[in-house]
């Protein structure tokens, strides 16, 4: 799997909607459409725009990843469907570290029409 570590600043950050005018940080984009999000700060607190940046990444189908969030990213993320687990991510952490993601149930779920009944396994 081949990684691309995309830091603010960056043509390849700018694409992604990850531009230094509104974040600082960096993350990392994995072969296929996975986003590994390890480091970010936004420069305008309170606008909504790291939501607005993952929800984004999310309507664009790519499988986020946040790696180790603070509370004040988790609380983003719990509202989004994302849930942690833990991963080994080897060119970065030596032991296994908390990565929030969004499972797909949780996707499909939010796009079942109003009053249609879920299915139960």
């Amino acid at each position: 799997m081949t990684t691309q570590r995309i830091e603010t600043g960056t043509a390849e950050g700018d694409a992604l909607g990850f531009s230094a005018n509104l974040f600082s940080g960096w993350l990392e984009l994995k072969t296929g459409s996975r986003l590994y999000l390890h480091y970010i700060i936004s420069r305008c607190r309170d606008n909504g725009n790291t939501q607005a940046l993952i929800r984004s990444w999310l309507d664009r189908g790519y499988d986020v990843r946040v790696v180790m969030p603070r509370p004040i990213m988790q609380h983003i993320l719990e509202k989004l469907g994302f849930i942690p687990l833990h991963e080994y991510l080897p060119d970065q952490y030596e032991d296994t570290v908390e990565v929030w993601y969004r499972p797909a149930s949780r996707v499909i779920s939010r796009l079942r029409p109003p009053g249609t009944p879920r299915l139960v396994s």
